[in-house]
């Protein structure tokens, strides 16, 4: 890890254990009103991050290969700017750039941005990828003037279910299961979510994070109070598994977080019934149902609209690879 004396700008500090809640109280302001808008638990939130940097979650994240560097720039004392940098083995993501609204348009942000991935690649991390509000173009502008590419667009989709509720029948049936057949795991993926992004993403690993191991799932049971479900998709005339779909419940976040359904474009019709029966089977508050899906699946997307979800956000992930970058500048 950095130490903060490797620091050459005076201005830009790595933030110590003990300056948390400055970074909280910022990123609650910065972004409080849009974590209300998708019923975040905001004291949840700066409780997770007060317990993330206790001694045995540090040494879990040890254990895991994950370290997170809060980058901060401080104004008469007070921390008006910052960023994180999470990496994990030979990755790393950006997240939670923020300034504070007195202090913007100074290039605080780009200032910050460009140390951290400066140091990503210090690190010795391949790459380093980040989200971004698909309508904030001149954050996306500066990124790619750092070099990072467009690889994966995606929408974010919620529904009230408690005033809308999506119909059901007995088209499918769900199975709990605690691990996945990973040759049709694989051939989904080919199918919800685009080549570009595949390319970006290590399928062994996707297929892990699917259906996360005990260890994962204590940590997440334990820091967030999250629960994890997954389950197998069958049409109601055959046994055979057709697709795979899985949700979670934490106190962070109000209602039932659905990950993408897993299924093939002629499955598709099987989505709305399989998530109002996924609603029914998880007995925890499922009034607010969420989730993501590839926005080059079309036909889906307008399925969920006209079933009662709004899409209400849309989001652009961009990576640098710093091997790819190299060879450019090589090429050049």
């Amino acid at each position: 890890m950095l130490k903060a004396d490797n620091v050459q700008d005076s201005e830009i500090v790595i933030l110590k254990r003990d300056e948390n809640d400055e970074f909280i109280d910022l990123l609650l302001l910065c972004f409080g009103e849009g974590l209300e808008r998708d019923r975040i638990n905001l004291v949840e939130i700066g409780k997770l991050m007060k317990k993330i940097n206790k001694p045995i979650y540090r040494l879990m994240m040890k254990i895991m290969k994950v370290d997170m560097i809060n980058y901060g720039i401080k104004r008469d004392g007070k921390l008006v700017s910052a960023l994180t940098l999470s990496t994990e083995k030979k990755s790393a993501t950006i997240g939670n750039v923020m300034t504070h609204p007195d202090y913007r348009r100074q290039g605080l942000a780009k200032k910050l941005f460009q140390k951290a991935v400066s140091d990503g690649e210090k690190l010795g991390v391949e790459k380093i990828t980040l989200d971004v509000h698909a309508q904030n173009t001149g954050a996306i502008k500066l990124y790619e003037r750092e070099g990072f590419e467009r690889y994966y667009h995606t929408g974010k989709l919620k529904l009230d279910h408690s005033q809308n509720k999506i119909s059901s029948d007995d088209s499918v049936v769900l199975k709990e299961i605690d691990e996945i057949d990973f040759e049709l795991y694989d051939n989904l993926l080919d199918v919800c979510f685009p080549q570009k992004m595949l390319e970006n993403r290590d399928r062994n690993k996707m297929a892990k994070d699917y259906v996360p191991n005990r260890f994962i799932r204590f940590i997440a049971s334990r820091a967030a109070g999250q629960k994890i479900y997954i389950y197998s998709l069958h049409k109601n005339t055959d046994t055979k598994t057709i697709g795979y779909i899985s949700a979670s419940t934490s106190r962070i976040e109000d209602g039932l977080s659905i990950t993408t359904p897993l299924v093939r474009n002629e499955d598709r019709e099987l989505v709305i019934p399989a998530i109002s029966k996924l609603a029914a089977m998880i007995t925890h508050d499922t009034n607010y149902l969420k989730l993501n899906l590839s926005m080059h699946r079309k036909a889906l997307i307008d399925m969920m609209l006209k079933a009662g979800f709004e899409l209400t956000e849309e989001s652009l992930y961009m990576k640098i690879n710093f091997d790819e970058k190299n060879t450019e500048q090589g090429e050049t």
